[in-house]
């Protein structure tokens, strides 16, 4: 078969300049060397209780957690613990048949929702605490004694929406957890925590602290009722949960459940428990993009749809509650949902590795990226959420010796995770067009390829030399990132660019740190907590030096820290705010003495506050030395201003764009904006350059 017919029939595309005519691609650089979470699978929920005895039926399981062609790839079963142990029988079929489906695979876990000790709004006392472990014990017990054991056990659903189940303040999670949880690893079951209805980081803070506590939890499990399409990345973000390297599952949620698991993009009233009374659009591509955004924005290992078998679940069902007319022809069948999902739960099996990926390309284009578990093959998954655009997407997997080939998978509204068939790969680069064959663009695909041995990558000092200190170190030149986690060069909490929108700026190209253009150069902005960026730099003499830093900020809790080797070198340093509504080009000067040691080190700029622009570091020799290029006539210099010279200077005047306005002379901060002020005809921040070719920002009010 030819290029030009494999193209024709798969729709894809060589980044071969004129081949044929092609929109821009997108670029997603997959780091196999760069590893995160472990992926323990993917799951539903059966509660037969509620479901009538009818969660999963053979047949529903067969298809559930297959793994071939029309199945969806589960591995996972979450099912009740009864209060009553008359109940401990309801589920044991259905993990059965699972377990018969799912094979070596298999994860089978119980939630309890109520018990003898706490009914709906209840809180439990803590003298039942040991009665509570034993019923959950019990429950244990009898599952492995029916040939379905345990994986894990959690100590509670939802204590957050308490008012119909049992209540769990954040301080009676923490009693429980540090006193009794650990009494739940009967016959090797791992334990989970409390699953907040709303991932409310609150209820988990107190234990993340207390290591002593913390070793009692195998698993922190939430769920995501709280959260939409909408919702912002920092509700699946846990800076804490990070620190402490907990393994996370997305225990239960559902996108909506008003409408057909089989709409693709629907208009209609949406409301329910979960979700607020309104007119929405309801997306199947919603699944997809919170599973990308549970797996690369939160770290979570696992991930729990709620029912299997529902109108607007995996498996479609009927309406039991008359809203929605269901075909009969749709029932027991994937829906659009469940196939969304499957791209996901089909490919990226149990033990993979999720592996460093461009995580947004381009406005609503989402990817990631994973290596199976014995590193033979890497799996990429590409979520596009503009259902007005088809994206073209150029897919880079550097240091493998054989990756000759992905196969290629689409789910949208006109394919059910079709067999695309294989796209060559040539020197690690491949490029698709991601066609939905719909009118809605909006489409899931995913890539699978064998892969040899991995081959990394060293770090390098961006321009391939260290800086040498004393000296400047411009923010945006951080050091220019190898593969694997030990070869990264800087940490991006949000995963846009906010920087390529302000002046088109391309400079650091697919880093996704936000560097805006500015009159003086480049700047590093939108830094939020947790963020940071290094530099290999070389001391020519131990010593003590002063650091200093340009910084703006429009808030008041914004600041960093900077350290040389994993060694904090100096305290949080504030950043001043600026006066003035969202104002960022006020540049103020802060400083530092440090001590440093001789030789080649790598300096970390970390922020410790949100919401602050950088545009570089200086690092001068000696204790309270002099700034060599001070901001806006003064600084503050461990404690004390230093003020321009008195001595009459000439100094040309600039707008934030670089347009020229005039030159004026004066002597001292004071009268240079004094100066300033009479040249121009608006307020602003202006910039003075001076004689010796020294800049200040000034503020001029008019």
């Amino acid at each position: 078969m030819t290029i030009q017919e494999i193209a024709k029939r798969v729709g894809f595309v060589f980044g071969v300049a004129g081949l044929w005519s092609m929109a821009a691609a997108s670029t997603v650089n997959v780091d196999l060397g760069e590893e995160h979470q472990v992926i323990r699978g993917f799951g539903g929920m059966v509660h037969n209780q509620w479901q009538g005895g009818g969660g999963l039926s053979e047949a529903d399981a067969k298809i559930a957690f297959g793994t071939g062609d029309g199945t969806l790839g589960l591995n996972t079963l979450r099912i009740p613990v009864y209060a009553s142990s008359n109940d401990f029988n309801k589920e044991v079929q259905a993990a059965k048949y699972a377990k018969k489906y799912a094979g070596d695979d298999f994860i089978l876990y119980a939630t309890p929702w109520t018990s003898p000790y706490a009914g709906a709004n209840q809180h439990m006392a803590s003298s039942n605490y040991q009665k509570y472990v034993d019923h959950l014990n019990s429950f244990n017990d009898y599952m492995k004694n029916q040939g379905v054991p345990l994986y894990a056990i959690s100590i509670s659903n939802e204590p957050d929406w308490c008012h119909e189940w049992a209540c769990w303040t954040a301080d009676e999670i923490y009693n429980f957890t540090k006193g009794y949880a650990d009494k739940m690893r009967k016959n090797g079951a791992k334990v989970i925590s409390t699953e907040s209805f709303a991932y409310q980081k609150s209820l988990y803070d107190k234990v993340l602290n207390d290591a002593s506590a913390l070793k009692n939890w195998d698993i922190l499990g939430a769920h995501f009722y709280a959260s939409e399409a909408n919702t912002g990345d920092n509700f699946f973000q846990y800076p804490l949960a990070d620190q402490k390297n907990v393994e996370r599952w997305m225990t239960e949620h559902y996108t909506e459940s008003d409408g057909s698991g089989n709409y693709w993009r629907v208009v209609m009233r949406t409301g329910d428990q979960a979700n607020v009374n309104k007119l929405d659009t309801v997306r199947a591509m919603d699944v997809g993009y919170e599973i990308h955004r549970a797996m690369v924005v939160g770290n979570f290992n696992q991930y729990t749809w709620w029912y299997i078998r529902r109108c607007y679940g995996l498996i479609m069902e009927k309406d039991f509650g008359n809203k929605i007319q269901i075909p009969q022809n749709e029932i027991g069948k994937i829906s659009k949902r469940g196939y969304v999902l499957s791209q996901f739960a089909r490919f990226v099996r149990p033990g993979a590795v999720r592996v460093g990926a461009t995580a947004k390309p381009e406005s609503n284009l989402f990817a990631s990226a994973y290596k199976s578990a014995n590193g033979d093959s890497v799996i990429v998954v590409l979520v596009n959420r503009d259902y007005g655009s088809a994206k073209t997407v150029t897919v880079n997997v550097p240091g493998v010796s054989k990756l000759e080939s992905f196969h290629m998978y689409t789910t949208s509204e006109a394919k059910n995770a079709k067999d695309e068939g294989f796209v060559d790969v040539k020197n690690g680069s491949v490029t698709i067009t991601m066609e939905s064959g719909a009118t809605n663009k909006d489409c899931i695909v995913t890539l699978v390829g064998e892969i040899g041995d991995v081959v990394k990558t060293p770090r390098e000092p961006f321009g391939g030399k260290a800086v040498e200190l004393p000296g400047k170190i411009e923010a945006e030149n951080f050091d220019i990132p190898g593969t694997g986690k030990e070869n990264k060069t800087y940490n991006e909490n949000d995963a846009d660019d906010h920087g390529a929108g302000e002046g088109g700026t391309s400079y650091r190209e697919g880093t996704g740190v936000d560097i805006y253009k500015k009159a003086t150069g480049y700047i590093v902005g939108y830094n939020q907590e947790g963020e940071w960026l290094e530099y290999t730099v070389n001391v020519k003499e131990a010593g003590d030096y002063t650091f200093f830093a340009a910084v703006a900020s429009a808030n008041e809790t914004s600041g960093f820290q900077m350290s040389l080797d994993g060694e904090a070198i100096t305290e949080t340093i504030s950043v001043p705010k600026n006066e003035g509504e969202d104002n960022y080009d006020d540049y103020n000067k802060v400083s530092a003495n440090v001590t440093l040691p001789a030789g080649e080190h790598i300096l970390r700029f970390t922020v410790m506050g949100s919401w602050m622009d950088v545009d570089y570091f200086t690092f001068v020799k000696g204790k309270d030395a002099t700034d060599p290029e001070p901001i806006g006539g003064e600084i503050m210099l461990s404690g004390s201003r230093v003020k321009l010279s008195t001595e009459a200077e000439n100094y040309r005047i600039f707008d934030l764009n670089g347009s020229y306005m005039g030159a004026v002379r004066a002597a001292g901060a004071q009268e240079l904006r004094v100066n300033t002020a009479s040249l121009v005809k608006r307020g602003g921040v202006y910039l003075a350059k001076s004689a010796n070719g020294r800049v200040m920002r000034l503020q001029v009010t008019k």
